[in-house]
C-alpha cells in the first residue's frame, strides 16, 4: 500500500474522506472557456494580434477571425487559425452562438468593457428551487410518441420537473415546462431544454440531477459539449458538499455516477458500462468508496487500460479489418493518425455526409466518400 493509499485509508477510519474526484485541467468534463478564465487567457493570447488590430471594434475583430460558417453553421477560421489548438478547437465545436458569445467575452476582457447582455440580475426570478420534485415517468411505448423528448429508445422516460409554487408563481408558462429524460440503456440522462434564463444561477441542474440519480440509482452520460450540462457534472464530481451523495467513474469522455446509497448491483453495472467504453488511464478519475466497493474488478480492468489510446493502433485496425465506421465507434484517420469518434452520416441536399469528433474538442463534417480513409479501432457491441 502506497502512502497515498494509506492516508485514504486512516482519513475513511476517521470519517472525512471525500467521495469526490480530482478532475485535471485538461478533462473533456474540465474544458469549458466560458467557465474557466485560463483557457480564455490561452484563446486570447492566440488571437493577440488581431485584437490588437481591431481598432477596439468587436466586428472588425470577430471578421478576422472568422471567415465563414460551414453546412452545420460551425465557424471556419482564418488560415493562420487552423492549427491544432486544444481550446480554439472546444471553441469552434460549441457552434456558432457560442463561439460568437465567448469570443465577444474574450474581446470585452481585453479592451476593459463591461459585457451588456441581457440578463440582467433583475430578470432573474427570486425564489428558491431546492425542494423541486421529478414527476413521472411518463414511458415511451412505440418509439414515436416520446420523440419530442429526445427518446430515442423504447422504454426511455421522460420526468416532468416541478418547481415550489414560490418559483412556479413567478414564471411565465413556457419557462414552467421543464423535463429530463432516461434512456434505457446505461440510464443515460439528458437534460434537452436546460434551464430556463429566469431561473439561471441558482443550481437548478445541480439539484435536478442529483435528484434522478437518487431516483433511480445511478445515471450516465457522455456529457456532450454544453458548457451548461459540464459545469452541473464538474460540480456533481468535485464539490464536497456533494461527497455524502454521490461516488462517481470519469472516464476520457463519459461519466457513471451512483447514488451512494444504491442497493443496485454496482459491480455488474461497472462490468457492462466499461466493456464498451474507449479511454485511457490518465483519464480516469474514481471516488475512494466506488473504487473500494468495486474492489479487484476496478483494478484489473484498469491495469488493462493503455496509457494513452495510441500505442497499438496497427492491432486495433486488425481486429476490425473490413468493418466499415458505423455511429459510436472510434476510429482513426489513416492519413493524419488522429483519433476520432465516428458520429454517424446523414444526408444533406441529396449529398451524404459523414461528422467525426475528437478527444481534443475538433469537429469534422465531410463528404461520405471520406469514410474509407477511417478505420475502426473500437467497437460498442
Amino acid at each position: 500500500m502506497n502512502l497515498q493509499e494509506q492516508t485514504n485509508r486512516i482519513k475513511q477510519m476517521m470519517g472525512i474522506i471525500n467521495e469526490v474526484v480530482d478532475v485535471n485541467d485538461d478533462s473533456y468534463l474540465s474544458m469549458n472557456i466560458k467557465n474557466f478564465p485560463r483557457y480564455k487567457k490561452e484563446v486570447a493570447e492566440l488571437l493577440k494580434d488581431k485584437l490588437n488590430n481591431s481598432n477596439n471594434d468587436f466586428v472588425t475583430f470577430k471578421n478576422s477571425v472568422v471567415v465563414g460558417y460551414d453546412e452545420n453553421k460551425t465557424p471556419i477560421l482564418s488560415d493562420d487559425l487552423k492549427v491544432d489548438n486544444k481550446f480554439l478547437n472546444y471553441m469552434v465545436s460549441m457552434g456558432q452562438k457560442d463561439f460568437n458569445s465567448l469570443l465577444y467575452s474574450i474581446f470585452s476582457d481585453y479592451f476593459g468593457i463591461q459585457q451588456q447582455t441581457n440578463n440582467t440580475k433583475s430578470n432573474v426570478v427570486d425564489c428558491n428551487p431546492s425542494e423541486l420534485k421529478l414527476v413521472g415517468p411518463l414511458v415511451e411505448k412505440d418509439g414515436k410518441s416520446l420523440i419530442n423528448y429526445w427518446i430515442t429508445e423504447k422504454g426511455g422516460k421522460v420526468y416532468r420537473i416541478k418547481l415550489p409554487d414560490e418559483c412556479l408563481n413567478k414564471l411565465t408558462p413556457d419557462a414552467k415546462r421543464m423535463y429530463i429524460t432516461l434512456e434505457p440503456t446505461e440510464n443515460r440522462v439528458h437534460f434537452p431544454a436546460g434551464v430556463p434564463e429566469v431561473l439561471r444561477g441558482k443550481k437548478i441542474g445541480t439539484i435536478v440531477y442529483l435528484k434522478m440519480i437518487k431516483k433511480v440509482g445511478y445515471i450516465t452520460s457522455s456529457m456532450g459539449n454544453s458548457p451548461e450540462i459540464k459545469m452541473v457534472y464538474n460540480d456533481l464530481l468535485t464539490n464536497p458538499n456533494y461527497s455524502n451523495d454521490v461516488m462517481s467513474l470519469l472516464l476520457q469522455k463519459q461519466v457513471l455516477i451512483f447514488d451512494v446509497n444504491t442497493n443496485l448491483d454496482v459491480k455488474q453495472i461497472f462490468k457492462d458500462y466499461v466493456s464498451n467504453k474507449f479511454t485511457d488511464k490518465k483519464s480516469v478519475r474514481i471516488s475512494p468508496k466506488l473504487k473500494e466497493m468495486l474492489g479487484d474488478d476496478f483494478t484489473s480492468w484498469y491495469e488493462s487500460l493503455e496509457e494513452t489510446p495510441e500505442k497499438t493502433i496497427d492491432d486495433k485496425i486488425k481486429k476490425y479489418e473490413g468493418q466499415e465506421p458505423k455511429g459510436g465507434d472510434t476510429v482513426v484517420d489513416t492519413t493524419t493518425n488522429k483519433i476520432y469518434s465516428f458520429n454517424g452520416e446523414w444526408e444533406d441536399n441529396g449529398k451524404k455526409q459523414i461528422q467525426l469528433s475528437s478527444d481534443k474538442y475538433e469537429t469534422l463534417s465531410l463528404p461520405a466518400e471520406e469514410k474509407i480513409r477511417f478505420k475502426v479501432i473500437h467497437r460498442s457491441f
